[in-house]
């Protein structure tokens, strides 16, 4: 993707959320939730709850889900730390940056 293309979608990553994001790939990729569930060995119910914002998860648990639908889990676990600032009335931007 060009810098133009990441500059013209910022507005939407901006309002994007961990859930959202997680719903819109998960219907995209045609997935339901139970199948969903059941690649990752939860529940329909707990994804339902995740994808409505009921329900916080865990690094670990964003990591594994990403995974197992088969993208790289740091634009997700960025979100997912976002959002639990955010939450808190904290607005800062995440960047991650490898170490060895």
């Amino acid at each position: 993707m060009s810098i133009d293309a990441l500059e013209a979608t910022k507005h939407i990553w901006n309002k994007l959320t961990f859930h959202k994001l997680l719903k819109i790939l998960r219907e995209t990729d045609e997935l339901t939730q139970e199948q969903l569930a059941k690649k990752i060995g939860v529940s329909k119910q707990f994804i339902c709850s995740i994808e409505t914002g009921k329900k916080e998860i865990s690094i670990a648990l964003a990591k594994k889900i990403t995974i197992k639908m088969g993208y790289s889990p740091e634009p997700f676990v960025k979100l997912l730390i976002r959002d639990q600032l955010r939450k808190n009335k904290m607005f800062y931007d995440i960047e991650f940056r490898k170490v060895s």
